[in-house]
């Protein structure tokens, strides 16, 4: 009996410990609820969410340190990038320094041309200083036995007053190159040089003085032989030339271009085609002048 009273007595009292330490809120897990104990189902809810909480962060971990891979490649691709640009820009700067250089020999070697062109053409110009060039004259009438220079002076006679007595050399006379042309288009013109430039600048001075020369019922005329671009220069100072005349004016158009006009006794030279137009236009025209009305004064 009293050992049944000593077991009923321990399992009826508290024990002293566990009734000292209260018990809190927050130290029971919360699986399950007031009806009864957490299923297995909640149980495993947690552990799966951690362990696709563990899957996430290994995946950001791998993206991260394939960013930090791509950056450190990036990095070293721009400092690469960077050398070459280097030595890109050094390259250009020799290249500029190159071109500049080739720049100012091309100059250099433009401006040597145009000089060189220039003798060539005051050279070949010089050479033909005692040539005139007869156009006109039929082909064919250097038969019966008559040269070229036979023919010019026979030519020369009979348009322009010469003496008999004058000593006119003639050296050579041909016709231009060229095929020969046809019976309606125009006969090749005639080159002739002279022995001594007095006699051919005395024939262009006797021409211009005649104005019209015919020979055998057709027109010749004379001019002094030059080259194709001398040609086509002082073509160029023709409306300047017929300004000169429209106004009276004495003229001169001299080698190898240059236009001198004599102006109430004072002379001035042009080179430029249009700048002696624009300054003859400027010149009053003294047969206008003359046929104006004289204003009158009121008494």
């Amino acid at each position: 009996k009293a050992s049944q009273k000593k077991q009923q007595f321990h399992t009826e009292s508290p024990s002293p410990t566990r009734a000292s330490t209260p018990k809190m809120a927050s130290d029971t897990p919360c699986l399950g609820t007031a009806s009864g104990p957490a299923t297995s189902a909640e149980i495993t809810n947690p552990m799966n969410l951690m362990q696709e909480m563990a899957i996430d962060v290994a995946s950001i971990r791998m993206d991260v340190a394939d960013i930090r891979g791509n950056l450190e490649s990036l990095g070293q691709r721009v400092s690469n990038a960077e050398t070459k640009i280097g030595r890109l820009g050094g390259r250009m700067d020799d290249h500029e320094a190159r071109l500049v250089k080739v720049e100012d020999e091309l100059a250099h070697q433009t401006r040597y041309a145009g000089e060189l062109w220039d003798r060539v053409q005051d050279l070949k110009n010089r050479s033909r200083r005692n040539n005139i060039r007869v156009i006109g004259v039929p082909e064919g009438v250097e038969g019966n036995g008559l040269s070229g220079p036979t023919l010019l002076l026979s030519i020369l006679r009979e348009c322009l007053p010469l003496g008999e007595t004058d000593s006119i050399e003639v050296e050579r006379a041909h016709c231009t190159l060229g095929p020969r042309p046809t019976l309606d288009q125009r006969p090749r013109p005639i080159v002739a040089c002279l022995l001594r430039f007095q006699d051919r600048e005395r024939i262009l001075r006797l021409a211009r003085e005649a104005g019209e020369l015919y020979w055998r019922g057709g027109k010749i005329m004379i001019f002094p032989d030059m080259s194709r671009e001398l040609a086509a220069q002082r073509k160029l100072f023709t409306p300047a030339r017929r300004r000169c005349m429209e106004l009276g004016i004495r003229y001169a158009l001299q080698y190898p271009v240059v236009l001198r006009v004599t102006v109430n006794g004072r002379q001035q030279k042009f080179k430029d085609p249009e700048e002696a137009i624009r300054e003859l236009n400027r010149i009053p025209d003294q047969n206008r002048r003359e046929e104006d009305p004289q204003p009158q004064r009121k008494s």
